[in-house]
């Protein structure tokens, strides 16, 4: 910058002493001029051409350094933009290798809390097998024991409870049999009572039937016989009469049959019975000789 300054000082020294000398000089333009004018002009114009020609020279020059300048500031500015975009990735650069390190410690980090996390795992994985599967496997082999021990207690009291079933329902029905004889045994003196009546009934028109009693000896009864026609009986009436009458249940069917057929052709309630059991049952005696308004 100090000599383009000393350039242009220059160039505007020699232009203002070209014009000072050309505006001092006298019309000369009616006067003739001597050798020795000539010879200082010739002179004054060399030395102002060869001034012009350095002056030309100088001016180059000037452009030539203004181009360098120029670039010389380009470079210093595009110098300084590198260094400062060095700088910038230089910081950058530091930055990511700050990065990279910090990425790389947590990797670090990452890898050995995995092989802490494996080697724990692959522990807790042995203790499984060696301690734990063993302990369940023996708690499910001594629940299934457990649970056929239940089965078998399970199938032996429904054994048990249906035993105790039948043997109730027996003993109910040996109850009932039992309350039954006993209704029987106390109705037997009001029965036999009737039975007596009905006899002494019979003895006084005649008639003689042939009774056996529960706790008499059939040998001991003398036999009497009737030898008037029996008079017919209703169908409707004997059957209602059997029906509700006690003691049958041990007939079959037949001779249930033939005690309706005998009772419905008028025969003696004592001699039709007689017919079909071995011993005649008071209860039942009593009973159709009341039904059928029998006489014996």
């Amino acid at each position: 910058m100090t000599v383009i300054a000393v350039i242009f000082a220059l160039v505007i020294g020699v232009a203002g002493g070209y014009a000072a000398f050309r505006f001092t000089q006298p019309d000369t333009s009616g006067v003739v001029n001597t050798p020795a004018d000539d010879a200082q002009i010739i002179e004054l114009e060399a030395k102002i051409a060869g001034q012009a020609g350095e002056l030309d020279a100088m001016a180059e020059k000037l452009d030539a350094l203004s181009i360098t300048a120029q670039l010389a500031e380009e470079k210093t500015a595009l110098a300084e933009k590198l260094a400062r975009e060095v700088y910038t990735l230089a910081a950058e650069n530091e930055t990511l290798k700050a990065k990279l390190v910090a990425a790389e410690a947590q990797r670090d980090a990452v890898n050995q809390d995995a092989s802490v996390a494996e080697d724990r795992d692959t522990a807790e994985l042995a203790r499984l097998r060696e301690e734990v599967l063993p302990e369940l496997t023996a708690e499910r082999d001594q629940l299934q024991r457990k649970n056929l021990m239940m089965l078998a207690d399970q199938t032996n009291l429904k054994a048990r409870a249906k035993a105790a079933a039948e043997v109730h329902t027996a003993d109910a029905k040996r109850i009932a049999e039992l309350e039954a004889r006993l209704a029987e045994v106390e109705a037997e003196p009001a029965a036999s009572q009737e039975v007596l009546d009905a006899l002494k009934l019979a003895e006084r028109v005649g008639q003689a039937p042939e009774v056996v009693a529960e706790n008499s000896d059939p040998a001991t009864k003398p036999e009497l016989t009737d030898n008037s026609a029996p008079d017919p009986r209703k169908r409707d009436m004997v059957a209602r009469a059997l029906r509700v009458a006690p003691g049958l249940e041990t007939l079959s069917e037949a001779e249930r049959q033939k005690l309706e057929d005998t009772l419905i052709a008028g025969e003696c309630v004592t001699t039709a019975l007689k017919s079909v059991f071995e011993r005649v049952p008071i209860l039942t005696l009593r009973n159709l000789i009341r039904d059928l308004n029998s006489d014996c």
